[in-house]
């Protein structure tokens, strides 16, 4: 009750503003937030996070829930992608959360859609620093992983 209690001048605020509250981590890439009073679900651009079912997935979304949830965050929207969610650069404390995520090793820099090059030097530092999911040399990237049957992805499961 307290923590409702808490949230509601927060809900309020973003009822009369253009205030972005992120009330749920989907997963490490995908978030849903309160926007002018309204339910967005937001795609992250520029990354993809490990899937729930991959390794570190579980970590990754946990990690970033601490880092966003409940929190305002800035929104530069670019267009819906095929699942109807928004795609967009999002930023905390005036930081831009793909990097962050890349640097910390939470997620892949997704070069064939990116419009950031230089997350690609933000993924070869956490490569070299072996930062989270870099830990283990036989990541499998989830666009490839999205693609592999339940027996491929045991197969893959080097990182457990």
């Amino acid at each position: 009750m307290k923590k409702l209690l808490l949230l509601l001048p927060i809900l309020f605020s973003c009822f009369i503003s253009s205030a972005q509250l992120v009330v749920q981590v989907i997963d490490g890439d995908t978030y849903k937030v309160l926007d002018k009073g309204k339910l967005k679900v937001i795609r992250l651009a520029n990354v993809d996070a490990p899937e729930m079912d991959q390794y570190y997935g579980k970590l990754v979304k946990a990690a970033v829930s601490k880092l966003i949830l409940a929190k305002t965050i800035g929104l530069d929207e670019r267009r819906p992608d095929r699942y109807g969610r928004m795609i967009a650069d999002v930023t905390i404390n005036g930081k831009s959360l793909d990097s962050l995520m890349v640097a910390n090793g939470w997620a892949w820099h997704y070069v064939s859609v990116s419009l950031n090059p230089s997350l690609t030097d933000y993924q070869v530092k956490a490569i070299d620093a072996k930062a989270g999911f870099w830990k283990c040399n036989h990541n499998v990237p989830p666009w490839v992983w999205r693609k592999l049957n339940k027996r491929q992805k045991r197969l893959k499961e080097m990182c457990r």
